[in-house]
């Protein structure tokens, strides 16, 4: 399910419209002078709304409304990014029947959970000449992509966790504190004997000790912020911070419970399917590209009333 997860996000990107014929005075937005009828804009929202509402948002909430705003611009972006790809597809005749363009839209309908392609066509507002010209976009910006062994074993070296392998990991407890001194005086008090988790309990600014006791579990490198990260990861096992550690959440004092040391799988093992992701990373980093440039450009008119707000 990666794969479908990783395809329909950047689906959902460039197509969340279908275009039209549209009058000057009942536009939504114009793309290279093309018009895009406001009647579209609306039943793409609507059916957004629609899914976002069976998913559970409420958007009479303060968080439904602000998520109306932002699904807004989403809309407005994705008609321009299918009338985009549409136009690039006719202005290159890249044709809509290549086998290769059929087979990946029969690769997706058989990655749905149900089967049921139309269903899911209806739940994500999109139609089948929608994804068939998507993948022929994907198709023939990126046919001439190709990767290199040492862009292969870089991509392996920084996500070898992802082929059996372990990243450095550390599990930890912190108590936070607001001032320095409190800091330290806690840090006397662990010296002294005292219970590290009942003091995080008792002591920690932070709502979540009360329950946790300071426990953050094991985390790797890039999950803290950089300060708290250093300390826990230079720290010895079963030792308490000598100083505070200070980071934009106040002062705190850490005590490391289990460091694992990173494991890297073979990498001749897993090298095909390690090919195989790089190779995928790589065309949609192509595909983002020529697509950005495509997006910057276009000649882009709103509608008065659909006009961005800006800051």
């Amino acid at each position: 399910m990666k794969k479908l997860t990783i395809i329909t996000s950047i689906i959902l990107v460039f197509l969340m419209a279908f275009t039209g014929c549209a009058k000057k005075e009942d536009f939504a937005i114009k793309v290279n002078d093309k018009l895009i009828p406001k009647k579209i804009y609306e039943d793409k929202l609507t059916a957004y709304k629609e899914y976002l509402e069976k998913q559970g948002l409420d958007f009479n909430s303060e968080q439904g409304k602000a998520t109306l705003e932002n699904i807004k611009n989403e809309v407005l972006e994705g008609l321009i990014g299918a009338e985009l790809i549409d136009q690039e597809i006719a202005k290159n005749n890249w044709d809509l029947k290549d086998p290769e363009v059929l087979q990946q839209v029969e690769d997706l309908k058989s990655q749905l959970p149900d089967k049921d392609f139309q269903k899911w066509l209806d739940e994500q507002a999109m139609t089948e000449d929608e994804i068939t010209e998507y993948f022929a976009f994907t198709h023939n910006t990126t046919k001439d992509v190709t990767v290199t062994e040492q862009e292969i074993k870089h991509y392996f070296d920084s996500n070898y966790a992802r082929y059996g392998g372990q990243d450095e990991q550390v599990k930890a407890r912190h108590i936070l504190l607001a001032t320095e001194e409190e800091a330290l005086e806690v840090i006397q008090e662990l010296n002294a004997g005292k219970d590290f988790t009942e003091l995080a309990k008792k002591k920690s600014i932070e709502t979540a000790a009360q329950t946790t006791g300071g426990d953050l579990g094991y985390f790797t490198r890039g999950q803290m912020l950089p300060a708290f990260e250093e300390a826990a990861f230079s720290q010895e096992v079963g030792k308490i911070s000598e100083k505070p550690i200070k980071t934009e959440w106040g002062f705190h004092v850490i005590q490391v419970e289990d460091h694992k040391e990173a494991v890297k799988p073979d990498f001749e093992k897993a090298k095909e399917n390690v090919k195989e992701d790089t190779l995928a990373y790589a065309k949609n980093q192509k595909i983002q590209s020529y697509y950005l440039k495509l997006r910057q450009e276009a000649k882009i008119e709103y509608s008065e009333e659909l006009k961005p707000k800006t800051s």
